[in-house]
């Protein structure tokens, strides 16, 4: 009877063993912490572009956020491109140069591109030397609180404006001194050849 109730114990712990499998013997995914961003990443050459993004409130002017990491000794000056408008930035060797408008760093704005909020827009990343990388990147907004001050400030477009009249006229019936009925007498009539 004893070895009954030791048979049955251990096919049991057979049978929660089995059934738990992977889940027994690894750890739970639950309990790893992983850094969640909103931008993409993506490397070309001896440059890794981490968390790219662009910011954009207008849909046409778009600033790039993002991180470039030169992980070779040489500087690199490196392309970015939206919509046929590229800027480029200069990465120092063994460096990282961080993009965003937070009084630290610099910017990198591009103009007239369709960059919508909420969109994906293709950006393409180069330098000479090596063959380029595209990323689909996330266009997102300033109503984000940490991207508050990451907005490209819209350029003014001049505007032609037609020159005012008010004030150049003289309005109502008025008269210039010396006149009578807008027309100017002679001062010599009525005066009879006196002095």
């Amino acid at each position: 009877m004893r070895a009954r109730v030791l048979v049955s114990v251990a096919v049991a712990a057979t049978i929660a063993f089995g059934a738990t499998g992977c889940e027994f013997l690894s750890p739970s995914r639950t309990q790893e912490i992983r850094q969640i961003t909103d931008g993409v990443d993506v490397s070309t050459g001896t440059i890794d572009v981490r968390n790219a993004l662009l910011i954009s409130d207008s849909g046409k002017d778009a600033r790039f956020v993002g991180t470039l990491v030169n992980t070779g000794t040489d500087d690199r000056t490196v392309t970015l491109e939206v919509d046929g408008d590229d800027q480029t930035v200069v990465v120092p060797g063994d460096s990282t140069t961080v993009l965003a408008d937070d009084g630290q760093h610099d910017t990198v704005d591009f103009d007239d591109v369709t960059a919508v909020p909420g969109s994906l827009v293709k950006m393409y990343f180069s330098y000479d030397g090596a063959e380029g990388a595209s990323a689909t990147v996330p266009v997102l907004t300033s109503s984000q609180e940490q991207y508050q001050t990451l907005a490209p400030t819209p350029t003014p477009t001049p505007t032609e404006t037609a020159p005012s009249n008010s004030g150049t006229q003289p309005t109502g019936d008025a008269t210039a001194p010396g006149t009578q009925d807008g027309s100017q007498t002679d001062s010599s009539e009525g005066d009879n050849g006196t002095n």
